[in-house]
């Protein structure tokens, strides 16, 4: 069992992420009454938790855009959702094959199986709440070590999105993949949560955290001997 307020304290001393580290949850029952709804678009919930250190959910009855509860599998989406309409017939650049085709590969939860999402400072998770994945923001040197924890002790690489909505990425990658996550996160998800243009998104399945402290933690490498083993006799 991780001390989370000890991750969220290493991820911001040494993997310098942005704000608080963002525990993310997925309430399948009741959503724990510490937990406030927003009116806003539902990955925003992230900057919320990040930036103002709130503690937040979205469901059916309380968010601000029908593709984020979509991707959460909590509405059912729209037609123009699904097949990607809202993205070709809104743009100059969108052919309709292309946004059916993007949107038929993005992630959704199952239908039903998730009631809410929140999200909340990981050294401030409210007692009896699940966290199910962490989210940070950082630039991409710091992204490298904290998104290669796994990579280090089990040689399993993250899973890469690129250009795909970030409703998808924070809701439902995660679950899919049982991986950590690395995306830039789409245009709309990069502007609700105000991500400079050197920012991106890691996310971070709970059973990975251990894996941490022992990239960012008391991190030592023998260059010399590295040095002896890669370069070639002429070197």
């Amino acid at each position: 069992m991780v001390n989370f307020t000890e991750i969220s304290e290493l991820l911001i001393q040494r993997g310098k992420v942005r704000g608080k580290p963002v525990a993310i949850t997925l309430f399948k029952g009741a959503v724990h009454p510490a937990y406030e709804p927003i009116q806003d678009t539902p990955c925003a919930i992230i900057r919320y938790a990040m930036d103002e250190g709130k503690k937040v959910y979205f469901d059916a009855d309380h968010h601000d855009c029908l593709v984020g509860v979509h991707h959460a599998g909590i509405v059912p989406g729209k037609k123009e959702i699904v097949d990607g309409t809202y993205l070709s017939a809104t743009s100059t650049f969108f052919t309709p094959e292309g946004a059916a085709r993007l949107k038929t590969g993005q992630p959704i939860l199952p239908p039903g199986m998730v009631k809410a999402v929140g999200a909340a400072p990981l050294d401030d998770v409210s007692e009896g709440v699940t966290v199910d994945w962490v989210v940070v923001v950082c630039n991409p040197h710091n992204a490298n070590p904290i998104a290669g924890c796994r990579a280090c002790r089990e040689g399993i690489l993250p899973h890469g999105e690129f250009a795909t909505s970030l409703c998808g990425a924070l809701f439902a990658t995660p679950w899919h993949v049982k991986n950590i996550v690395i995306t830039f996160g789409d245009f709309g998800g990069r502007m609700h949560n105000r991500i400079k243009q050197d920012q991106l998104f890691v996310i971070i399945p709970v059973e990975f955290l251990h894996y941490l402290p022992l990239i960012l933690g008391d991190m030592r490498m023998d260059v010399k001997l590295s040095r002896q083993m890669t370069r070639p006799p002429h070197s």
